[in-house]
């Protein structure tokens, strides 16, 4: 199997932000307060949050036309830089003026992080473009990082995939599938999560109450579980990678997930796509991506 997903269009709304990565060395502990003196080695930004998710599409193959929102500052202006340069379409992202871009700066020293520093803005207006009608994708992405831009779920389009972070997942209702991590998943149910059964329970509580047609439990290092409708159960085992960082690892896993359903409407083989899509993202260092040509030999590798 050699995967192409250049024939795929997808429509990604969602809340984008920038990282900005400030990565240094230390040698000794500030006098002021225990905290390393980190000397700055290198400096770099990438897009974060649905930003990170359409530069993981892009690398993947994929045709990405993006909606949201940026502030009117240099940040908004260098991520809008960034994703334009990769060839993703930027045109339904709207600048608004005294509104800050969300920034979220990370400093690593020795290879480690040892802070993080977060600028945002809850946006309080639903952008208009919610309203349009949007066929012309064979998927829509709902990338939720909970700033304010997705109000809801109601997105005239064939597939809707959901990324989510709202407590309350009736903001979702009729999605075709999303994917949240366990502690989402016990928030949203109210289910204690302690094992593979109470997992599908609290899926199968969300598929009756919100017509979603598949849950899929992100479980982290433990893989992934997923639920669909009419008692359809299958758990998806992690892939085994050393000195994990998990920055992004959502993103890249929506990503992968929602191209290969796209592609394929087959839920089961999309969520191990997307699971070797986050077990070769979690190897590299901070917000990165995955390519097409790394997951095509990853699979090839391990047949």
């Amino acid at each position: 199997m050699n995967l192409d997903f250049s024939d795929i269009k997808v429509l990604l709304i969602g809340d984008f932000m920038i990282d900005h990565y400030i990565i240094g060395t230390s040698n000794r502990i500030s006098p002021e307060a225990p905290v390393p003196v980190v000397t700055p080695n290198k400096e770099y930004s990438i897009p974060g949050g649905a930003g990170n998710v359409a530069m993981n599409l892009r690398a993947m193959g994929a045709d990405v036309t993006c909606l949201g929102v940026v502030g009117d500052d240099i940040w908004g202006e260098r991520l809008l830089l960034l994703l334009k340069n990769k060839g993703i379409d930027i045109n339904g992202i709207e600048i608004i003026k005294n509104y800050p871009t969300t920034l979220k700066q990370r400093i690593y020293s020795n290879g480690k992080q040892v802070a993080r520093l977060d600028t945002e803005k809850i946006i309080d207006s639903i952008p208009s473009f919610l309203s349009k009608n949007l066929q012309n994708y064979h998927a829509c992405i709902l990338s939720d990082y909970n700033k304010g831009v997705i109000k809801n779920a109601d997105i005239d389009t064939n597939i809707v995939i959901v990324d989510p972070k709202k407590d309350d997942f009736s903001k979702y209702e009729k999605a075709h599938i999303i994917t949240p991590n366990l502690h989402e998943l016990q928030r949203a149910t109210k289910i204690k999560i302690q094992n593979d059964q109470s997992i599908v329970n609290a899926c199968n509580e969300l598929i009756g109450k919100y017509n979603f047609n598949y849950v899929i439990a992100k479980k982290g290092s433990k893989g992934m579980t997923i639920v669909g409708k009419n008692n359809f159960v299958k758990h998806i085992a992690a892939h085994s990678v050393e000195n994990t960082d998990v920055t992004g690892a959502g993103d890249t896993a929506i990503a992968a997930l929602s191209i290969a359903y796209a592609k394929t409407k087959d839920i089961e083989l999309s969520a191990k796509i997307a699971n070797t899509a986050a077990g070769i993202v979690v190897s590299k260092l901070g917000t990165a991506t995955v390519t097409i040509d790394e997951i095509n030999n990853y699979i090839k590798l391990n047949r």
